[in-house]
């Protein structure tokens, strides 16, 4: 009964021979109907869920009204009509309970839907088109119709989603049910077949809605699931542009804007809880005889390793970015110069003791710093602090490089209180 596997031309019942382009076609619905599936099977059963918190209490209560009921002397027929409406309202009763319990626990376990869940929604749909079956043969036999069967089998089909195959499986099932138990019934032959007739019609009737309410829910899930996987390429895009925006694309640390900006709300945060405030310049010695001896994907490596060792030798809260070219920039916050100089020295160090290695080369990386910075007591503009590292790695560059040199800033004041 539950089907997951690619369907047959039986789906579509009377369906002739598809042209070549119909055919493409029908090939891509039967994948769409298969792609939706355990949707459609979790959808059915939350239903069922909501269904038998408030018809279970409903037809429990109709089964004890019928059950007390008692027909007018001599109406022996109405009486067994009652009766009968009694054990199948709960029966009914009972079995919705099960499947609405059972449901409940496998949705609160599954989030794909397996062979259980399809014989779930089986049952659920058998369960309520044999009671219609039933209760509409008791209203025949005391000259009612067969209403009670139109609207259970309408029913059946809004709330269960059910793709082709499945619904004319379910509903076929109900037909063989039905002729069954009308053969057993003492009907008035004349009337066997009209009702045969009326049962044939509701049951078509049924299928087809089935089948436009599963078309039109599988465009549903599948136009829902292109949106969102439209958002999440747009979020993706989205981010994307806001790393380019901020982010070296070598490198990945932050680019020049991004991090004169950071560091202008860094040293805004400094100026209102004094504390000591240091910047770094780093810049690689020899950059440009590693691109013309080993060429730029070889430089294009020491920067990705010396960005990697810069970013795995700081603090969290330290800002590491690429001003450009061979040259990268730190800012140490809560730093004074003096321990600046201590940082910088260990950076130093590392990169020194980390060659990249090329194939079988180990080639050496060394770099200058030039170190400034600012006590708890002083204050200067960014600017001022990137002019004097700056010197200061001027100095590191003709003093012989891969050393450490400090230059303070100049135009430092205390900062304001408050």
């Amino acid at each position: 009964m539950y089907l997951v596997e690619d369907a047959t031309y039986s789906e579509i019942a009377g369906a002739p021979a598809p042209a070549p382009g119909r055919l493409a076609r029908f090939k891509t619905l039967v994948q769409e109907y298969a792609q939706v599936q355990s949707d459609g099977t979790l959808d059915t059963l939350r239903r069922l869920r909501l269904l038998a918190m408030g018809a279970v209490p409903l037809h429990f209560a109709l089964a004890i009204f019928f059950g007390q009921f008692k027909a007018p002397a001599g109406r022996l027929d109405i009486q067994a009509w009652a009766d009968g409406l009694t054990l199948w309202q709960g029966g009914l009763a009972t079995v919705l309970l099960i499947t609405g319990v059972l449901s409940h626990f496998y949705l609160v376990r599954r989030t794909v839907a397996n062979w259980m869940g399809g014989a779930l929604q089986a049952v659920f749909c058998l369960t309520y088109l044999t009671f219609g079956t039933a209760a509409s043969i008791l209203d025949v036999s005391i000259g009612n119709g067969i209403g009670t069967f139109l609207i259970i089998c309408m029913g059946t089909a809004v709330l269960s989603l059910m793709r082709p195959m499945f619904a004319m499986g379910i509903f076929g099932i109900t037909f063989l049910v039905f002729g069954a138990i009308l053969r057993r019934s003492n009907i008035d032959p004349t009337l066997l077949a009209s009702l045969q007739v009326q049962v044939v019609a509701m049951l078509a009737m049924a299928v087809v809605m089935s089948m436009v309410i599963w078309h039109q829910y599988t465009r549903t899930v599948l136009l829902r699931r292109e949106l969102s996987d439209n958002n999440d390429l747009l979020k993706a895009q989205q981010q994307e542009l806001v790393t380019l925006a901020e982010r070296d694309a070598l490198t990945g640390l932050y680019n020049r804007r991004q991090f004169m900006r950071m560091a202008e709300m860094e040293l805004v945060r400094a100026d209102r809880m004094p504390r000591g405030t240091s910047l770094l310049m780093v810049d690689l010695d020899f950059f440009k005889k590693v691109n013309d001896e080993y060429g730029h994907p070889a430089g294009d490596g020491v920067l990705q390793q010396v960005a990697g060792i810069l970013m795995s030798s700081v603090r969290a809260s330290d800002l590491v970015g690429r001003m450009g070219g061979e040259e990268f920039i730190v800012l140490l916050p809560y730093t004074t110069p003096e321990q600046a100089v201590v940082v910088a020295e260990k950076l130093r160090l590392a990169l020194r003791a980390h060659p990249l290695k090329i194939e079988h080369l180990a080639l050496p990386v060394t770099a200058s710093f030039g170190v400034t910075g600012l006590t708890e007591t002083q204050k200067a503009p960014l600017q001022a602090l990137y002019t004097a590292a700056d010197l200061a790695l001027y100095a590191a560059k003709h003093g012989g490089r891969d050393r450490v040199e400090v230059n303070p800033p100049e135009h430092t004041e205390r900062p304001t209180f408050g």
